[in-house]
């Protein structure tokens, strides 16, 4: 018996050595006895595994729990339970579609406007009124001009110049575009 009980008690140390080496492992300590602080490691580690989603759990049992109140308060009010959400669904989809409407809109705006030659950019507007403005001064000019040549009826037959105004305009107008349009290019 004295053979086993000095194998029992040789486990019996080897265990105590085994259970202090993972306790050591397990909570390292410092030399005066106090537990070391955690590594930045172990703690980007607890707070993946743990911490986050611990509070995601949390957060989702308080949504829950808030829809559940809602619903049991419109229950007490005698009005069915999902009015709010389709009633929420229903409001977001009409300004969505206000909003498309309105976009719409403008963008017919400005169609009929570059159809009737109405250019959308104010300096483009100027522009063009501009030269409206500067061919009504020279189409005055050169009718003044003719009726003082046919006055003195000494003047050369066949000079009159030909100017076709609305290829003109389109003219200033292509350019203006091309302005507009290569200005627009660089700023992308």
């Amino acid at each position: 018996m004295a053979d086993s009980e000095e194998d029992i008690s040789a486990l019996l140390s080897e265990l105590v050595r085994t259970l202090q080496d993972l306790q050591a492992e397990v909570e390292p300590r410092t030399d005066r006895g106090r537990p070391r602080p955690p590594t930045a490691k172990e703690l980007i580690r607890f707070t993946s595994d743990v911490t986050i989603p611990a509070a995601i759990l949390v957060l989702k049992t308080n949504i829950e729990a808030l829809k559940l109140l809602r619903r049991a308060l419109r229950l007490a009010e005698g009005r069915p339970a999902a009015a709010s959400s389709s009633s929420g669904v229903q409001e977001r989809a009409a300004q969505l579609s206000q909003a498309t409407l309105a976009r719409l809109d403008d963008a017919l705006s400005d169609l009929q406007g570059a159809v009737e030659g109405r250019p959308p950019d104010s300096e483009a507007r100027e522009l063009l009124t501009e030269a409206r403005q500067l061919r009504e001064s020279i189409a005055e000019q050169l009718a003044e001009s003719e009726s003082i040549d046919g006055d003195e009826g000494d003047g050369i037959e066949g000079t009159e110049v030909q100017v076709d105004v609305d290829a003109e305009l389109q003219s200033i107008k292509d350019d203006i575009d091309d302005l507009n349009d290569g200005g627009s290019e660089n700023e992308s």
